[in-house]
């Protein structure tokens, strides 16, 4: 009886640890998940007056809701590896859009995307200034797009 006892002390005891351990291994990898995207956009240098993306809906669970993405001189959002804005959604494309620095605005651009990218509802076809509150819509994503200058001045 004190045997069977002891056996199931250590059970639960290596249930216990396994727990614990599978708990580090998931926040470890958030962690590398996110710190990947943040470095990732690092290599593009940041915009003197800076921007972000705030994700307001996502049917994508690389994105979540309330996310905020600052954004660099360039941008990059698809499925691909090299993108600074990694989205797991059949319906991205590879290369699906940029966001651009230049002359002081940034601008969204549609990089031939099958399912097509949106600013405020309407379709791009070329490349569009961004202006702090449009919505950007990339495959069942919304993004919110942020200037933090108004609030530095």
């Amino acid at each position: 009886m004190k045997a069977i006892l002891l056996i199931i002390k250590f059970i639960t005891l290596a249930i216990i640890y396994l727990f614990i351990l599978r708990v580090f291994y998931f926040m470890v990898t958030d962690l590398r998940r996110r710190g990947n995207r943040v470095f990732g956009q690092a290599e593009t240098s940041r915009a003197s007056n800076g921007a972000e993306l705030v994700v307001i809906s996502s049917n994508d669970p690389a994105l979540k809701q309330g996310e905020v993405i600052h954004l660099g001189r360039q941008t990059h959002l698809g499925r691909g590896s090299h993108n600074n804005i990694k989205m797991t959604s059949s319906f991205a494309s590879h290369n699906h859009a940029r966001i651009i620095f230049q002359d002081d605005g940034f601008f969204l651009e549609d990089l031939n995307s099958i399912n097509g990218t949106y600013i405020n509802g309407v379709r791009v076809s070329e490349p569009v200034p961004l202006v702090h509150g449009d919505t950007v819509g990339i495959a069942g994503v919304t993004f919110k797009f942020v200037r933090w200058e108004y609030e530095v001045e």
